[in-house]
């Protein structure tokens, strides 16, 4: 591994980008959420070719840096209140909070009703929604594995257990060896048939461990418009991975 230095428009200092070569067929070049950007190459492209590579993306690296920079910047007014909105299955749902005796969440339609004896404590809101939102999305993913989980049942395989937890640079993860899946506890944020893509993506590790020509293969075989899927996760609602 070796990191570049990449000087972009109004980045004084530039911009560090983590170079990886690996064992693979094409270039790959990633902007997380938290500002690392890593590329990652097959063992023989040259340096050279890496560096004009680079700058020839660094229009696309510093848009995708803006779009994470602008979304930390309002981290602060899209906190849970009433009156905020936030985005559910795909769908823009508003928030409303009540003071009451009890702690009660619940959605009618597009609106997200948050009861607390303590509506004007922001951490205490936040705990009590982020309680709800983890048991409401692992129902959710839940539902997911068990709709697609016959489609790696003929092989044999168990259904994977389900872990929800929150994730920087991932929409999910699988363990073949304690089959188990790792959903990202944002990916409630997206739209089902993109949640049905991250899903059937981690089933087919059970059968694929490496993002290889069978990998994809299986994948366009039972999903063919998953490019498109992925894309909207990538570049639309990864951009929402706050409130």
């Amino acid at each position: 591994m070796k990191i570049k230095r990449l000087f972009l428009p109004r980045t004084p200092g530039g911009v560090e980008v983590i170079i990886e070569r690996k064992s693979m067929k094409k270039v790959r070049l990633k902007v997380f959420p938290d500002g690392v950007v890593k590329l990652s190459a097959p063992l023989g492209v040259p340096d050279a070719w890496i560096d004009d590579y680079l700058t020839g993306k660094a229009p696309w690296i510093a848009k995708a840096l803006n779009y994470f920079t602008d979304a930390r910047a309002n981290e602060i007014t899209t906190s849970i209140r009433s009156g905020v909105s936030t985005s559910i299955l795909g769908r823009q749902v508003r928030i409303i909070v009540n003071e009451a005796r009890s702690y009660r969440i619940e959605q009618r339609d597009d609106r997200v009703y948050i009861q607390s004896p303590t509506a004007g404590d922001q951490q205490a809101l936040q705990r009590q929604f982020e309680r709800w939102w983890q048991k409401q999305s692992r129902l959710y993913f839940l539902a997911v594995i068990d709709r697609m989980y016959p489609v790696i049942a003929r092989y044999g395989l168990d259904k994977p257990a389900l872990q929800v937890r929150k994730m920087k640079t991932r929409w999910g993860s699988s363990s073949g060896r304690y089959a188990k899946i790792n959903l990202n506890y944002y990916l409630y944020k997206a739209p089902p048939p993109c949640i049905d893509y991250v899903v059937l993506h981690e089933l087919a590790h059970s059968l694929y461990h490496r993002h290889d020509k069978d990998f994809y293969d299986f994948l366009t075989v039972r999903m063919p418009d998953w490019k498109e899927r992925k894309r909207i996760l990538d570049h639309e609602i990864v951009k929402e991975l706050i409130y």
